[in-house]
């Protein structure tokens, strides 16, 4: 950004930011939460102050060092214990003491490390021309040092592609559309199983790329010894050409790699902080590590995060609570052969390092997410539930000048504020709304950089004033502004019909309760007694807990956050409709409509019985230190026979089902069991909450 456009936007800020985000009381119903306030509030002399404060250059210069540093010449990475990771820690150390933050320390985490120094291969192209190419790698080991292999195009990587092919030993090709299809480790686990010596996969993207170099990864969620490697479109293109003018299935190649995972490895968080009056509070969050050079996930939010610190303290704010900055290593990946390897760096931070910061934890704003790429005109928040509307209030003061459009949504899983919250500290995470040009193009790819997906300045200074104002809205609220009706309503709008009137009477009493806590709040709030505020902070801290412990699940695929009955429902709902169609005689459509839809049924279409059985069992081991442990409590619907005897009868007319159909009702008959035992546990966990409302009530 030219300076004489920050000095302009600097002057328009004096005139449109608004006040702070009153605490207390929360909109409740659908109608207020969409409602537009008439006439903005005033403005706040603090937040103005903070805003003119805000340094663009200081942020870009953050951003662009951070996103320098990388372990492979050729295509960067910075991940979980790796030098380049440490490099960074360092540099961010040193950021943190020159701009006046407190209490700077770095502390040492064991994770499951990784380091890729590089991967190519070399070959014959259909020209006959010496041509190589770089690879990028996942989360894997593999070792080459111009060893001379065979390599295979396997389509799509899947069992069936495999089909007449003998790839023991050789490296295998294939492509893979991880949103649409399958998440990288069912191919490169086939690939295994299959005894191939590594999988090389081209991620396909919704936006192809025009030159066809982007090369794009993902966290691999398996096992290291199944490795894998990427590859662009343009050279998964060329080896695809030199192998039709071989003539035959495979063509030479000299391969090299050095991706290595190390048990018991050291990576590292960093913290400094703005001492507030109070023992209560605010972390700011951000991770060091990414895929490539990551100039946006998240060297983006090391630098928004930064330079919302700097301004903080340049404006000379004096904050109540405690305003906490923590950069995490480890947040793209750091377990080894877990379903949940991502978001380690903020796992050790709370639940081995300092476990004691639950006590007194206010409220988390990430800076993962909502990044400013030129051209996108979409931002949001995503928020746990209970902070939802408090979130859209101060954001939402800022609309009138606001250059996007912006969504409030719910948290995820996908972020590292998740773990925090299950222990009891909610979040506001910054989001893309709408937003699809970054995820479409360049998430997790060589094209996360501004060469490629260039920065808007302009929104760079607007996303750091804007959750600069959500920190200073929440510190100016003594009572932490949740909202349990809000938590309350989203559950009662999940439930089936048969279930809301199960459920009518506990919904109704907890509905009343929270009322009860709601005027204790706000009273509390326009009290200004300091110590009873944090005293009721600790107590509402046990009510979000008790919602979040007995509703808070996981479903088996995407990895979302759920309400815990969803699964289960939605496998009845597929396995009656796959019923229903096999009783009248419909194969293909209980087969393609329906029966895919129930658990991991899917994949069992599509990969062998060994690769699934491995990603079944995944599930419930090398969770425990994770941040997905005890979120599914139940196994599966088992269908791998059902889909393989379905298949084999897919075109035969008149084909006997009705042994699948026995098996689908005893799979019914354990899901509804699972059901009941669900809705149990939630009910006693609505009613336990209720209590604690109606006891603080009292």
């Amino acid at each position: 950004m030219k300076k004489i456009l920050a000095i302009m936007m600097s002057v328009v800020f004096a005139f449109t930011i608004f006040g702070l985000t009153g605490c207390g009381s929360s909109d409740t119903s659908e109608s207020q939460d969409e409602e537009e306030d008439s006439a903005a509030p005033e403005l706040s002399e603090e937040y103005t102050a903070f805003a003119d404060a805000v340094d663009l250059d200081f942020a870009k210069e953050v951003n662009e060092k951070v996103a320098s540093f990388g372990d492979d010449k050729a295509v960067g990475m910075r991940s979980a214990g790796s030098p380049a990771e440490y490099e960074t820690c360092q540099y961010l150390e040193g950021v943190m003491n020159d701009i006046g933050l407190n209490n700077v320390t770095v502390d040492d985490i064991t994770v499951d490390g990784w380091t890729f120094n590089g991967a190519n291969i070399s070959f014959k192209n259909a020209k006959g021309e010496d041509q190589k190419i770089d690879l990028g790698g996942y989360q894997t080991t593999i070792q080459a040092d111009n060893q001379e292999v065979e390599l295979v195009y396997v389509n799509r990587g899947t069992e069936a592609d495999y089909e007449g092919l003998d790839v023991t030993g050789k490296l295998v090709l294939f492509e893979v559309n991880q949103e649409e299809d399958w998440w990288i480790n069912y191919p490169a686990y086939q690939a295994k199983a299959k005894g191939a010596l590594c999988a090389i996969a081209m991620r396909e993207f919704v936006n192809k790329d025009e030159d066809g170099t982007r090369i794009g990864v993902q966290d691999v969620c398996g096992p290291a010894d199944a490795p894998a490697l990427a590859i662009s479109r343009k050279d998964c293109n060329a080896l695809k050409k030199a192998i039709k003018a071989s003539g035959g299935d495979s063509i030479k190649v000299t391969f090299n790699a050095d991706s290595k995972v190390t048990e018991n490895a050291t990576s590292h968080n960093l913290y400094g902080e703005i001492p507030g009056a109070t023992d209560e509070t605010i972390f700011v969050f951000a991770h060091m590590d990414g895929y490539f050079h990551a100039a946006y996930d998240d060297a983006w939010g090391c630098g928004a995060s930064m330079g919302m610190a700097k301004a903080l303290i340049d404006s000379g704010y004096t904050p109540d609570k405690t305003i906490r900055f923590c950069i995490h290593g480890s947040e793209e990946w750091g377990r080894e052969g877990s379903e949940y390897d991502w978001s380690t760096g903020a796992y050790e931070d709370i639940m081995t390092n300092h476990p004691d910061w639950v006590n007194g934890g206010f409220a988390i704003v990430n800076m993962d997410s909502g990044y400013t790429v030129e051209g996108e005109p979409n931002k949001g928040t995503r928020s746990s539930i209970e902070l939802k509307s408090f979130a859209k209030k101060s954001v939402d003061e800022l609309a009138d000048s606001s250059k996007y459009t912006w969504k409030h949504q719910n948290l995820s899983t996908y972020t590292e504020d998740f773990q925090w919250t299950r222990v009891g500290i909610p979040a506001i995470c910054a989001g893309d709304g709408e937003g699809t040009s970054y995820d479409d193009n360049g998430y997790h790819s060589t094209y996360d950089s501004w060469k490629y997906q260039p920065l808007d300045e302009e929104g760079f200074v607007e996303m750091m004033r804007t959750f600069g104002k959500v920190v200073i809205d929440l510190d100016s609220c003594m009572v932490r502004p949740m909202n349990f009706k809000a938590r309350i309503k989203n559950f009662e709008k999940s439930l089936n019909d048969d279930a809301q009137k199960q459920f009518a009477d506990a919904i109704k009493e907890a509905y009343t309760a929270a009322d009860g806590l709601q005027a204790v709040m706000d009273k509390t709030e326009e009290s200004g007694d300091d110590a009873a505020a944090t005293e009721l902070n600790k107590k509402t801290q046990e009510v979000y807990l008790a919602f979040q412990d007995s509703l808070l699940g996981l479903d088996f695929i995407n990895v979302d956050a759920i309400i815990r009955h969803d699964m289960y429902e939605d496998n009845l709902d597929n396995i009656d409709a796959t019923i229903e169609a096999l009783e009248k005689g419909n194969i293909q459509e209980a087969y393609d409509e329906y029966l895919w839809a129930i658990d991991w049924s899917w994949y069992d279409m599509n990969f062998d019985k060994e690769t699934c059985d491995y990603m079944k069992n995944q599930l419930f081991q090398k969770r425990d230190d994770t941040w997905g442990a005890g979120l599914i409590k139940y196994p599966h619907a088992d269908t791998n026979a059902i889909v393989v005897s379905l298949r084999d009868k897919y075109d035969k007319e008149g084909a006997d089902v009705s042994e699948e159909i026995e098996a689908l009702k005893a799979i019914r008959a354990q899901q509804a069991g699972y059901l009941e035992q669900v809705y149990a546990d939630e009910l006693a966990g609505i009613q336990k909450a209720t209590e604690l409302m109606n006891a603080i009530a009292q």
